[in-house]
């Protein structure tokens, strides 16, 4: 897991998401987890302890204020409140990232880059199990677009995933079935 510093103000994606999460209402950190795991899994990856780290970060640099609140027979929690320097700085930080073009450089390039190094019959099996798994993907990201999203913003992130999901699988059916040519190609001489 990667240390976060504590001196700089926070202002990735991660943190985007936690402030607006605090937008509309005051939240537990177990709260904010589980939204996030629920429903948007496929829109951000982000694990409990990098949130309560950020959570920790953001109250240092006065951007949430916490209380402790108890109910009933559970143990007590921490609950989170967005400050006014919180919602500028939500604000800030949305008007800066949304409108940026990011480069669409997905991980497992590097080794298609080198595929050649293999037997074309060892390229092609595991571009096959590959092209399983953005199958999967891709029906989850689907699942994901079809459950009622909690905004119409939610569903726009869905929908982005789901494209590009459906991308890579379509580049990945489309390099399978040139190197099945290729082998027959080979297979004929």
């Amino acid at each position: 897991m990667t240390k976060l510093s504590s001196d700089r103000l926070p202002d990735d994606e991660r943190t985007l998401l936690l402030l607006g999460l605090l937008t509309e209402q005051d939240r537990h950190g177990y709260e904010i987890n589980d939204f996030i795991e629920r429903n948007l899994e496929a829109v951000i990856r982000l694990k409990k302890a990098t949130a309560y780290q950020l959570l920790a970060r953001l109250e240092e640099h006065g951007l949430i204020e916490s209380r402790a609140e108890a109910q009933g027979q559970r143990p007590t929690r921490r609950v989170f409140r967005l400050t006014e320097a919180g919602r500028a700085h939500f604000q800030h930080l949305l008007l800066g990232h949304l409108p940026r073009t990011e480069a669409l450089i997905p991980e497992g390039n590097v080794p298609v880059m080198f595929s050649e190094h293999l037997p074309p019959a060892v390229v092609l099996a595991a571009l096959r199990e590959r092209l399983a798994g953005a199958e999967e993907q891709l029906a989850a990201a689907q699942a994901a677009s079809e459950r009622s999203p909690c905004t119409s913003s939610v569903g726009l992130a869905l929908e982005r995933i789901l494209w590009l999901s459906r991308a890579d699988r379509d580049w990945l059916r489309a390099a399978v079935a040139r190197l099945e040519r290729e082998l027959d190609t080979a297979a004929v001489r």
